[in-house]
């Protein structure tokens, strides 16, 4: 199925995208990864060069907001603006995204967990990018209940750790549903729901 922008006059492919093509191909728009994005969706969909230039161009990197002018009213994928007339994918940001990493890094507490050679530990950063993008899909949240990617811990932050981020009955319904994981992170209590290896650069979280 094809649409037409009315701003510029092309037609444009509609894309039947998986969970994880969605984040790999919004996140390269997101970090201006253009090339790289094209590239896939070339290789992926077996569109043409100009084909896949015109998609990439009409995917907005942050959702709500016209990648023509400056409406940000955009309230559902595959949208024409109310303002400029022009074709926005407008996706949704993945429910595994950079705001809900940021707020499991700010809630992870390894003073009192009653481990001494973790106190001092802070976290600089959770990494957005599973080591898999497949395990993003819902199937997989389903079967396997975690997603695996990487932390930055130490003393100095810096450390690179394995985080498996296990999902529990509410997450795994969030994020089924569509709805924020923020929520889904646990409050007090650190030993109930972290568990950290420094000897191994190993580190679990349970989410609700």
């Amino acid at each position: 199925m094809k649409m037409n922008c009315k701003k510029c006059g092309n037609d444009i492919n509609e894309l039947d995208l998986t969970e994880e093509q969605k984040f790999e191909i919004w996140g390269m728009v997101k970090q201006d990864l253009k090339l790289f994005a094209t590239k896939k969706i070339i290789d992926d969909f077996g569109l043409n060069h100009k084909e896949a230039k015109i998609i990439i161009s009409h995917i907005n990197s942050e959702f709500g907001k016209c990648n023509c002018c400056e409406n940000d009213e955009l309230n559902s994928e595959n949208i024409e603006c109310q303002k400029c007339g022009a074709f926005n994918y407008n996706f949704t940001e993945p429910i595994f995204n950079s705001e809900f990493c940021s707020s499991l890094e700010y809630s992870l507490d390894f003073d009192n967990l009653g481990i001494d050679n973790v106190v001092g530990y802070w976290c600089d950063g959770v990494d957005c990018y599973p080591n898999d993008l497949k395990s993003l899909s819902k199937e997989n949240i389903k079967k396997h209940k975690k997603v695996v990617t990487r932390a930055w811990i130490g003393k100095g932050g810096q450390g690179i750790y394995e985080m498996t981020i296990k999902f529990g009955k509410q997450s795994i319904q969030n994020y089924l549903s569509g709805l924020n994981l923020i929520d889904c992170i646990p409050d007090g209590e650190p030993e109930k729901w972290i568990k950290i290896e420094p000897e191994n650069n190993k580190i679990q979280v349970s989410l609700k």
